[in-house]
């Protein structure tokens, strides 16, 4: 009898104690409407990182291709989508970020730290929310990926062509999978981002 009073005891301290405990929930994708489009914001994604970043400061320049869809009534079936490719260059002087989108009319930006730089990719892709009534639930997914690069070419050399490198290369073997970020949220509703929009 003491030993099921005293597991009920702890149960019950612990249980108080996580209700007691503050419980912040972060949204991975943040919306905000603007005329009859919906933006993202996505605090905890850092894209300018790790082996792009190294890429960047090598000199070299990438290619990132964003996707932001826009689900309502079926999580499976997208209502409506936006695409945009940005490039992205290292200034090693001025030590700051270039970026442009690639589609007419394009649109570019200079002197950028890296997470402005990733702000205003965001920044630049709006999906639209024309249909979607303003109680009607729906949620959003941003997939991001690095844009491949022209195939490798190993397969030719002063050798002649190795067959193998050139089977592999035409069946898409022996490429590293493209890096890729992907974060979804939701739902939402329209009128609470106008309500949000609000002072």
């Amino acid at each position: 009898m003491m030993r099921r009073w005293l597991v009920a005891w702890i149960c019950g301290t612990c249980l108080t104690a996580g209700l007691l405990l503050p419980v912040e929930q972060t949204l991975t994708l943040r919306p905000r409407a603007a005329g009859q489009d919906v933006f993202v914001s996505a605090p905890d994604l850092h894209v300018i990182e790790g082996a792009l970043l190294e890429r960047l400061k090598n000199g070299a320049g990438v290619a990132l291709d964003y996707h932001l869809a826009l689900f309502a009534g079926s999580r499976t079936v997208a209502r409506r989508r936006s695409y945009e490719r940005f490039t992205l260059s290292y200034d090693l002087w001025e030590e700051n970020y270039t970026v442009s989108t690639l589609r007419s009319p394009r649109s570019a930006a200079s002197r950028l730290g890296a997470r402005e730089a990733e702000k205003w990719c965001l920044d630049h892709l709006p999906v639209a929310t024309a249909g979607l009534r303003g109680d009607e639930p729906f949620w959003l997914k941003l997939e991001i990926r690095v844009a491949r690069g022209k195939p490798s070419e190993e397969w030719l050399s002063e050798g002649g062509v190795n067959l193998g490198r050139l089977i592999d290369a035409l069946g898409g073997k022996g490429e590293k999978k493209p890096e890729e970020w992907v974060r979804e949220a939701g739902p939402f509703r329209l009128r609470d981002l106008a309500q949000a929009r609000m002072p």
